[in-house]
C-alpha cells in the first residue's frame, strides 16, 4: 500500500501580518513547516508533496531528516485557493497508483504521528 502526504505551504498569511507567511515563521531555531517535517513518521508516507511558492522552498524547508530513497519528495505550485493547491498537488502523485492520501496544513505543526495513524 502506498500512502501520500500533501502539505499545503502556499498561503500567503496576510490575516498574519508579517513580512513571511506563517508556515515559514521561525519558533525558536526552526520555522513552522520545518517542526512539522521533523516530528514526522517518516515510514509512513512514500510520497510527501509540497505545496508553496518556489520562492520558499530552498530558503526555509529543510528536507535534510528525510532519506530521499525512502521517501520521494515532491513541490507542486500553490493555487489561487485551497482546493487548487490541492488538485497542483494531487497531479503530482496521480500516476504513482497511491492508495491513501492525507492533506495537511503546513501552519499546523503540532498534529501528532498517532493521529495521523488514526486518520
Amino acid at each position: 500500500m502506498k500512502n501520500a502526504l500533501v502539505i499545503l505551504a502556499g498561503g500567503k498569511g496576510v490575516r498574519f501580518s508579517q513580512k513571511i507567511p506563517k508556515q515559514f515563521y521561525k519558533i525558536g531555531n526552526t520555522n513552522i513547516i520545518s517542526l512539522f517535517l521533523s516530528k514526522l513518521d517518516k515510514n509512513l508516507f512514500d510520497y510527501i508533496v509540497i505545496s508553496t511558492d518556489k520562492k520558499y522552498r530552498k530558503k526555509y524547508i529543510n528536507l535534510s531528516d528525510f532519506d530521499k530513497n525512502k521517501i520521494k519528495i515532491l513541490f507542486s505550485e500553490p493555487g489561487k485557493n485551497r482546493q487548487k493547491s490541492s488538485y497542483n498537488a494531487l497531479k503530482k502523485i496521480r500516476k504513482n497508483k497511491i492508495d491513501k492520501v492525507l492533506i495537511h496544513d503546513a501552519a499546523r505543526p503540532f498534529c501528532s504521528n498517532k493521529l495521523i495513524k488514526k486518520i
